[in-house]
């Protein structure tokens, strides 16, 4: 029995590629092994978004190695795409393949039956001009409750700071014919939740002419039996205009969460960053959401601290920002230079304990406005989508509300992928806790 084992770093996207090859290779044959067990075959499809990033992916392919130092090591994703030459000098990787290739995972589990080991011929892309590829899509998510469906790739907006519009190639929408039966597939399989993922999911469409975007393939999903809950990913607030909002809060299986990405709450760091949005559109477009669906939509946003030339005064007024929204939760990042973006060569570049000192105080804030969020929920009613996932201190089962609040309840194990209602009683520094309505 040949086994295979999947590491996935960083984000969505990532997960939904990994998830599709996956089928690939339980098709080859491979039986997916946990992270405790020595596998025969390694994917790792890797992240690059920081320096971090691509030192957990060498770390990671090199702890592979260690673990079984005869298995076959694939090694994929953005930091594949960007830094190939520097994987391929580590010693035991058998196949080096960019985000394009993810597609063509057969093309190298072929090689690799016929004993044909040497590296593939690099292809090279460019990114601004070539489009993104998709596979044929997922069948089955496994043992999970909720699947992800990528409907787009890709990104054109190159933001100064950021690598992915490098890695991943220009915005490229699926056709909705492609996404709509996945969406199908997934619902006979079983599963009640779809996320809609994507790099740029708000610019879906703006490739083939406009004729279809992102509310079209909500709808076309939210028609489709079995299906009881969708959610984004993640949207750019400058591609979420008021129709989107509109249609969507007419939709009841669409959840009241959004993860919209600020990056900073300082409008003259925002030019810098080339975001297009100002600090009070984005209000604008939560006062919208909050109004279209509920006071209790869940908003959760990334934020950057010490971009270059980030001032004290800017700084304070991301801090104050923030506040202002109310953030359910934040997910804070430093900023960390890409080489071959512009904000790289910026001057003013914030030094590492100034980066350090404003990171920590970003997320002390997130941690308060969480527990704020989280107490203002308790009491209330909710639904869970109970998940096949134990946590806590009695390893209660796990789930998520319609507005993304993690939840632990003490139900039996026949309850998984059933929708509950319940009541939000308590809370910890960790979770929330709740009891059957």
């Amino acid at each position: 029995m040949k086994t295979a084992k999947l590491i996935t770093m960083g984000c969505k996207v990532n997960q939904y590629d990994t998830q599709s090859m996956r089928e690939t290779l339980l098709s080859n044959g491979y039986t997916v092994v946990d992270e405790a067990q020595p596998a025969d075959l390694y994917l790792i499809n890797t992240c690059t978004v920081t320096n971090a990033a691509d030192q957990k992916a060498r770390q990671t392919i090199r702890k592979a190695i260690r673990q079984n130092p005869n298995a076959d090591i694939f090694v994929t994703g953005c930091y594949a795409e960007s830094d190939r030459k520097t994987i391929e000098q580590i010693p035991g990787v058998t196949f080096v393949f960019g985000n394009r290739e993810k597609a063509d995972i057969q093309i190298y589990l072929d090689k690799l039956r016929a004993k044909s080991l040497l590296q593939i011929a690099p292809i090279q892309h460019d990114a601004i001009r070539e489009h993104a590829r998709f596979s044929s899509g997922v069948s089955n998510a496994g043992k999970r409750t909720r699947a992800l469906i990528k409907v787009q790739d890709g990104c054109s907006a190159f933001c100064t700071y950021c690598i992915i519009p490098y890695v991943r190639g220009r915005m490229t929408s699926r056709p909705l014919a492609d996404i709509e039966e996945e969406a199908q597939r997934i619902a006979e399989s079983g599963i009640k939740e779809i996320v809609i993922t994507g790099v740029h999911l708000g610019a879906y469409g703006q490739d083939t002419g406009r004729d279809k975007n992102i509310a079209d393939i909500i709808e076309h999903i939210h028609d489709i039996d079995g299906i009881e809950r969708i959610r984004f990913s993640s949207i750019e607030p400058m591609y979420f205009p008021d129709i989107l909002v509109e249609r969507m809060s007419a939709l009841p299986k669409c959840m009241p969460h959004f993860h919209l990405p600020i990056q900073s709450g300082s409008d003259r760091v925002l030019r810098s960053m080339q975001r297009r949005y100002t600090t009070q559109q984005f209000a604008q477009l939560v006062d919208k959401l909050r109004t279209q669906f509920t006071d209790d939509v869940g908003i959760t946003t990334d934020i950057m601290v010490g971009f270059p030339g980030e001032t004290n005064s800017d700084f304070h007024d991301s801090l104050q920002f923030v506040k202002k929204i109310g953030f359910s939760q934040l997910h804070v990042f430093r900023y960390s230079p890409r080489k071959g973006t512009p904000a790289a060569s910026y001057p003013d570049q914030v030094p590492p304990h100034i980066l350090s000192s404003r990171s920590s105080e970003m997320i002390q804030l997130g941690k308060e406005l969480s527990t704020t969020f989280r107490q203002r929920m308790l009491g209330k009613y909710k639904r869970i989508l109970v998940e096949d996932n134990k946590d806590g201190e009695n390893q209660l089962l796990a789930g998520f509300t319609e507005n993304y609040l993690r939840v632990l309840v003490d139900v039996p194990e026949s309850a998984i992928n059933h929708i509950l209602k319940i009541k939000l009683t308590t809370l910890d520094s960790e979770y929330v806790y709740g009891e059957c309505a």
